[in-house]
């Protein structure tokens, strides 16, 4: 009984200091997941599938401030909420709608309907930034998903000359640093962390 009381107290002291350095700890995660360079000017952007919203806005932004001429959508994924609209939608067509609404001309998006994940959206990248000769390319993603974006493409592209500039779309949903504040938060960096040490070991 005595040994549980004391685990009782351990566990209560411990909760205790969690709580009190929360505003030191909690953000860490984040701040390891976060990895992007400086802004610069590159031959085309890649935007990744999913959060065609946060992605989408970021990269008109990108656009029309002339550091990419191209703007790259990859993903096959089904976008199953314009299902009711009676629309049969790929993530890649999404974020292609979010850039035209943004007044982005269609001369200027590619759509690559291809690739179900970061890593199958890499390979498929991978001949056609090689057939385009791009040499810079603006890999543009959510901004918790920049250190895994950027590890996944450069091991793909480790053999060519093709250089990244990671970059990331903050989300209009939550604080990156203060994840833990919604359920959108806690939920999308779960998912980043399981999936950041799933393609570590992989």
């Amino acid at each position: 009984m005595k040994k549980f009381a004391v685990f009782i107290l351990a566990a209560i002291m411990c909760l205790a200091v969690v709580n009190a350095l929360r505003n030191t700890l909690l953000p860490l995660p984040a701040k390891w997941l976060i990895k992007e360079d400086a802004l610069q000017k590159a031959d085309a952007m890649i935007v990744l599938s999913g959060g065609s919203f946060d992605r989408g806005n970021e990269a008109a932004r990108i656009f029309q401030q002339g550091f990419v001429p191209i703007i790259i959508c990859p993903g096959g994924n089904r976008a199953y909420e314009y299902d009711i609209l009676d629309m049969n939608l790929k993530e890649s067509e999404v974020a292609k709608l979010n850039l035209q609404r943004h007044h982005i001309p269609d001369s200027a998006i590619f759509v690559v309907p291809f690739g179900t994940s970061t890593a199958e959206e890499a390979k498929f990248l991978f001949s056609f930034v090689k057939e385009k000769n791009y040499r810079k390319v603006l890999l543009l993603t959510s901004l918790y998903h920049t250190r895994r974006a950027r590890n996944v493409f450069e091991k793909e592209f480790k053999n060519s000359d093709v250089q990244f500039i990671v970059r990331g779309a903050k989300s209009s949903r939550f604080d990156e640093f203060k994840w833990w504040q919604s359920e959108d938060g806690l939920i999308a960096m779960n998912n980043e962390m399981v999936k950041s040490f799933y393609y570590l070991f992989k």
